[in-house]
C-alpha cells in the first residue's frame, strides 16, 4: 500500500461585522459544563432497582463520594436539598424523572446517567411470563421517555457490570 501525502490547508474565516467579537454574561460559564454547575454530583436512573443501586455505590467508591439512595417515598423536598449539596453519588427512583421540574433541577445541579435496560435483559431477569411482559412494556413505555429527557449520558446495561462502571466513570469526566 502506497503512502499519500496529504497537503493541509489552514481555514480563514472572514467577519464581515468588524466590531463583532464574543461576549461572556453572568452563567454563560454553567452553560458550557454538562451537568449545569460544577457540584461534583451524578443522578443515576435505570429501571431496574438493584442494578442502579450497585452502579450508582461503585460510582461513588471510586469517586470518593458520598453514596446516596433516594426512595419514593422521600418525595421533592428531599431531591431538593440533595441538589443543593455537592459531591455524591445519588440513585434515583424511576418516578423522580416524571416531573419536568426535578428533571430541569437534576441536570442544572449535576450530571444525569440514565442506565437503559433493554426489554429482553429485563424479560430475562424477570420470570418470563404474559404477566411480567406486559408490566416490562409498561414500566419501559411510561418511564424511559422521561429517563430520556434527563439524562446527560446514557449507559447500555448488555455490558458487564464492570464495563458499565467503566462506561459511566468515562461520561462523567467529559
Amino acid at each position: 500500500m502506497a503512502k499519500e501525502n496529504i497537503e493541509m490547508i489552514d481555514v480563514e474565516f472572514v467577519v464581515e461585522e468588524k466590531d463583532k467579537k464574543s461576549v461572556y454574561v453572568p452563567g454563560m460559564a454553567k452553560d458550557m459544563i454538562i451537568g449545569g454547575r460544577d457540584s461534583g454530583n451524578v443522578f443515576i436512573f435505570c429501571l431496574n432497582d438493584e442494578l442502579r443501586k450497585s452502579i450508582a455505590a461503585k460510582v461513588a467508591e471510586k469517586l470518593d463520594r458520598e453514596f446516596v439512595v433516594v426512595s419514593r417515598s422521600d418525595g421533592n423536598p428531599v431531591l431538593e436539598k440533595l441538589v443543593g449539596a455537592d459531591n455524591q453519588v445519588v440513585s434515583l427512583p424511576r418516578g423522580a424523572a416524571k416531573s419536568e421540574k426535578v428533571r430541569e433541577m437534576l441536570k442544572n445541579n449535576g450530571k444525569v446517567i440514565f442506565v437503559m435496560c433493554d426489554f429482553m435483559t429485563m424479560l430475562n431477569a424477570s420470570d418470563g411470563s404474559e404477566d411480567a411482559r406486559e408490566q416490562i412494556s409498561l414500566m419501559l413505555n411510561r418511564f424511559e421517555p422521561s429517563f430520556m429527557e434527563a439524562a446527560h449520558h446514557i449507559v447500555r446495561s448488555d455490558q458487564s457490570e464492570e464495563e458499565m462502571l467503566q462506561d459511566v466513570l468515562e461520561k462523567i469526566a467529559i
